[in-house]
């Protein structure tokens, strides 16, 4: 054993108990899904995704999340919550940088409570870990770097500039994200909002920047790519899944909104 580890060891206190120790708690997850790339350009077209989405820019940029502008500068991270709208408009020649995409259990302690943080030297230290382990195919250790790269970030949080989403319309993101398959409506919505149909529907367009028709319809639309993407559920069942009570009430609605019909799409890869 190294001397170094063994003056350390030596340091440790006399545990109170040899029959519990220390224990991260809360249903402790680690992230799932995980997917890094790189982008240099701009995309304009607002998107709805059900994952996690950190972003660390290596130019000066602007997302748009939710209505909200956010200035992001080389040196900053910004957290993107699953079924926020963001977009990136076009600004400047380049746009360079790198996402990490990922799916984690809400209130994890490693999910940062702020979306925008500084990154210190060891926020950098453990992007490039993770980086590297992405690279190399090592996915348990990605997990793990994500996981310290969060935590390292959350400690620069920054204040929060825009009003946290209410009750209300808190409430009703969860319904939609929880019961998409059931055919939900704006008056079945704002009952269990405890708002009126109109109250609601101005509510979540102030706090979202999106009509909440439009937005329901986008919610379901990325389950249907993600669902004719990855898996090979007939098209009938991925209607069901959505809230199309028929095949061809969702084949209708799905061309509408991507000018292909499902199959198409499907046979395509989403291209």
């Amino acid at each position: 054993m190294r001397q170094r580890l063994i003056e350390k060891a030596k340091l440790l206190p006399e545990p109170e108990s040899y029959f519990r120790g220390r224990e991260i708690g809360g249903g402790f997850r680690l992230p799932s899904s995980l997917l890094l790339y790189w982008h240099d350009y701009p995309h304009e077209r607002t998107i709805i995704s059900t994952r996690h989405m950190l972003i660390l820019p290596a130019v000066p940029m602007e997302y748009l999340v939710s209505g909200n502008r956010i200035a992001l500068e080389p040196g900053r991270a910004l957290l993107v919550k699953p079924y926020l709208r963001r977009s990136v408009p076009e600004g400047r020649e380049r746009h360079d940088r790198l996402i990490v995409s990922f799916e984690a259990e809400e209130g994890q302690p490693y999910l940062p409570a702020e979306p925008l943080m500084e990154a210190n030297d060891a926020a950098f230290a453990a992007a490039e870990r993770l980086v590297d382990a992405y690279l190399d195919g090592d996915t348990l250790r990605s997990m793990f770097e994500l996981v310290l790269l969060l935590r390292e970030l959350s400690a620069g949080q920054l204040p929060r500039r825009d009003a946290p989403l209410s009750p209300p319309v808190k409430a009703v993101l969860n319904r939609i994200n929880q019961e998409l398959t059931r055919q939900l409506s704006i008056k079945l919505l704002a009952e269990g909002s405890g708002l009126s149909a109109s109250h609601l529907r101005r509510k979540f367009r102030e706090e979202l920047g999106i009509a909440l028709g439009d937005y329901l319809a986008e919610r379901r639309l990325n389950a249907a790519r993600r669902l004719l993407e990855e898996t090979d559920e007939p098209v009938g069942r991925i209607a069901a899944a959505c809230g199309y009570d028929s095949i061809y009430s969702f084949s209708r609605f799905f061309r509408k909104r991507t000018g292909v019909a499902p199959s198409f799409w499907r046979k395509s890869g989403g291209r």
